[in-house]
């Protein structure tokens, strides 16, 4: 027995042993609603390609304790960010609340003669379940407001939302009216433990409920509480409450592999399929994904594709493609369901994946649908395919002789490497600054930052193109035939480490090339320079005087998370002035090259590299300093469409290094 006066939870105070009954009997309907839904979407995940995401558990883990729990990268975005966390951690609370009751009041109790429920735990207890179910009130309406005051564009005011939130609404304000009531009735001393209880019973003492009325009250509430609860509880797998569920398994089954490595089609010459083209094709977790799916729009708002007027919208191909899987939207996923263009248009820049709370893969499903348009179809949009076989008969997308590589270093005394020497770097040049007449200043400049602080590299005779670009267009057997020849040129030199001035070189070297046997030390030329810069091997002398913003490539910063490399080099010469774009680093605004883009055409409204210069622009800066050929190339077009040649300069970090060190 507790003593008198001990804080305690009366829990079916004021509740017939009937109405007691039916609520345990109601509780076992909803449960086994509940988990035959559950079954129902399980049982259509699993119907699935297997796939294994089972590894590394306790990596797993933290990901739902950050990411689900902690809600790190919701919040990273203000008002929606916060409106989300608070609603969760509110309802996360109240949930728990329930649970710790029905453990006190079912469990220990009757089992052991054990009220969990008392003294000062329980004062405890009740403070902080009030306090969260307040925040949960204020979250909703944040929700309310956003969506049907506000109203951006990236969501959608229906019906069926505004029942979610009211639903959620009446269930925690009806727990709040019984709190009052019981409080009103019962007076006991510590019910200010119990603040918005106490206040909302205060309040209705005044407007002179006696207890009659407030018991009367206090049971009707319960009754439609219990009800209201016990169905929640049952629709959660039909309907939008689901995502409770998925998020956090989506996230627990996240892609722990490298960001930019695209899965490797095994055996291609034997492949069943290439690519996907129907909803049996796509792995179990690929499902889950499609599950997982909030429509909340932040990938949407992130694309920079959906930004310049394309038809695409991650949004759109994800719902779209949840939609088929739960057989809303049947016919064929390609040309009825998702066009052709809406794929193409995909820069590959992960903004969308940055974003996505859920963590879903939109990137990989788009080159997976990409790849059966592109190896079984023969449907490359554009100039496309031209460029792809330049790749394949010359090594490079222009087509250009493969014997004109190194013309670029003419006059530089380049060491090539040789089999029998080995040295610190291996300098891989890439296409762009071999070929490109103003990208090949980037090679020149690389390389004399190399010299001036006495590094030991060599660049390689037989490189080739790696075909990144194949692979994001869904080449996959051309990308596969050139990396096994490149990996077996690399095998022939001995060196400790890669260098690589183009991100997209970057990430294939590092990440994707170990799919085919080829594991190695790979930096980016900004870390390499910053490093020789750390040493003191190199130092700025030559004041370069003017205000520069770093633009982000998203196969850097986004793919690799090298972000203050870039930064801390420019800032390393005298006289220049770092300001910051309104999107950069992770959140930094895709050049619009990338997935292919360099080398064809997609139709828009406003094309990506404009946007980013318009940025530019408002910013009144001199200079846009990249580290990435691909976005100079971009920038530097989109300056001269926007007639800023003579106010807006464009430079690798490397040319502002070398130009500093004359």
């Amino acid at each position: 027995m507790t003593p008198a006066g001990v804080p305690i939870r009366d829990t079916f105070w004021n509740v017939p042993p009937l109405a007691q009954s039916a609520l345990y009997l109601g509780g076992l309907i909803a449960v086994a609603i509940f988990v035959y839904g559950v079954y129902r979407h399980v049982r259509l995940w699993r119907a699935g390609r297997p796939e294994n995401r089972f590894d590394h558990i306790p990596q797993r883990v933290k990901l739902v304790a950050k990411h689900a729990l902690g809600q790190a990268r919701t919040l990273s975005q203000a008002y929606p960010g916060i409106m989300h966390a608070i609603m969760f951690w509110g309802f996360l609370a109240l949930f728990m609340g329930t649970v710790l009751a029905t453990i006190d009041y079912d469990i220990t109790l009757p089992f052991w003669g054990y009220k969990l429920l008392k003294g000062r735990f329980y004062l405890f207890y009740e403070t902080v379940l009030d306090f969260f179910g307040l925040f949960f009130v204020i979250g909703l309406g944040m929700a309310v407001w956003r969506r049907f005051v506000l109203r951006p564009p990236r969501v959608d005011p229906t019906a069926r939302f505004a029942g979610v939130l009211a639903l959620l609404f009446v269930i925690n304000l009806s727990g709040f009216v019984l709190e009052a009531c019981r409080l009103a009735v019962t007076h006991p001393w510590w019910a200010p433990w119990s603040p918005v209880g106490w206040a909302l019973g205060q309040g209705m003492l005044a407007a002179g409920m006696g207890e009659s009325a407030l018991r009367g009250t206090h049971l009707g509430v319960w009754l439609g509480h219990a009800a209201l609860s016990l169905f929640f509880v049952a629709v959660i797998p039909y309907s939008y409450f689901v995502h409770m569920l998925t998020t956090p398994l989506n996230i627990f089954f996240s892609k722990l592999t490298p960001r930019g490595e695209i899965r490797k089609i095994e055996n291609i010459e034997e492949a069943e399929s290439l690519g996907v083209s129907t909803l049996e094709e796509f792995s179990w977790k690929r499902r889950l994904d499609f599950a997982a799916c909030v429509e909340c729009g932040r990938c949407q708002a992130a694309c920079p594709a959906y930004l310049a007027g394309t038809a695409l919208s991650p949004k759109r191909i994800i719902v779209k493609l949840k939609r088929h899987m739960y057989g809303e939207a049947p016919g064929p996923i390609h040309g009825e369901l998702i066009k052709a263009d809406e794929l193409w248009a995909c820069t590959t820049c992960m903004a969308c994946v940055e974003e996505c709370p859920a963590f879903i893969d939109i990137v990989d499903t788009i080159i997976d649908l990409r790849r059966f348009l592109t190896l079984s179809e023969g449907a490359l949009p554009s100039t496309a395919p031209q460029s792809l076989q330049n790749i394949q008969r010359a090594g490079n997308p222009w087509g250009l002789p493969a014997g004109e590589r190194l013309a670029w270093a003419q006059g530089l005394d380049v060491p090539v490497l040789q089999p029998d020497q080995e040295v610190e770097y291996l300098y891989w040049v890439g296409c762009s600054a071999s070929y490109d007449r103003r990208n090949q200043a980037i090679a020149r400049s690389v390389v004399k930052i190399l010299k001036a602080a006495g590094v030991s590299f060599a660049v390689m005779q037989e490189e080739r193109c790696h075909g990144e670009v194949g692979r994001r267009l869904g080449e996959e057997y051309l990308y596969q035939t050139l990396q096994q020849a490149n990996v077996e040129a690399i095998k022939r030199y001995r060196f400790r480490k890669v260098i690589t001035h183009c991100p997209h070189c970057f990430n294939t070297i590092k990440n994707e090339f170990p799919q085919f046997g080829g594991t190695y030390d790979v930096l980016h030329h900004s870390q390499v320079i910053e490093e020789l810069l750390a040493a003191g091997r190199i130092k700025p002398k030559r004041v370069l005087d003017a205000t520069i913003a770093f633009h982000d490539s998203c196969y850097l910063g986004r793919y690799n998370g090298i972000t203050e490399a870039p930064r801390n080099v420019a800032k390393a010469v005298p006289g220049l002035r770092l300001v910051e774009l309104p999107r950069n680093r992770e959140r930094g605004l895709c050049c619009g090259g990338g997935g292919g883009h360099m080398w064809m055409e997609v139709k828009a409204q406003k094309r990506v590299n404009i946007i980013r210069v318009e940025e530019a622009l408002e910013a009144k800066v001199d200079m846009v300093g990249t580290g990435c050929p691909f976005c100079l190339a971009m920038v530097d077009l989109g300056r001269k469409v926007k007639g800023a040649e003579e106010t807006l300069q464009v430079k690798d970090v490397s040319e502002l290094v070398a130009e500093s060190l004359e």
